[in-house]
């Protein structure tokens, strides 16, 4: 066995389809960004949060870990979809619908340093 491909993108197999979840105006102040803005882990975590806690029912849900991908993924996304919440007593029915609406756009716009 040798080495890993550094060459090919990591695939995240938790991530979210892209056509499956909607815009949102929290999202239109990055709108047209070339490129990922690159957020330390703790900025990102605290962006995750407020984008959740846009949506009703979710006001105190806080995103407490996310895991870096060993390479960027084939979109150039170097952190997992999956993501550790501390529901703060929300019911899964409730943030999971907020996740799928945050989890794809952020993947788009922000990458770990």
């Amino acid at each position: 066995m040798g080495a890993p491909d550094r060459t090919t993108p990591a695939r995240d197999p938790d991530a979210t389809d892209p056509d499956a979840t909607g815009g949102t105006e929290a999202f239109e102040l990055y709108a047209g960004q070339l490129q990922r803005q690159r957020v330390a882990e703790n900025e990102l975590l605290r962006l995750l949060t407020d984008q959740i806690r846009l949506y009703d029912g979710c006001e105190n849900v806080s995103v407490i870990e996310v895991t870096r991908l060993p390479a960027p993924d084939e979109n150039g996304c170097n952190w997992s979809s999956s993501m550790v919440l501390d529901p703060a007593g929300v019911p899964p029915t409730v943030y999971s619908l907020a996740y799928a609406a945050v989890i794809a756009q952020a993947r788009a716009m922000w990458n770990l340093e």
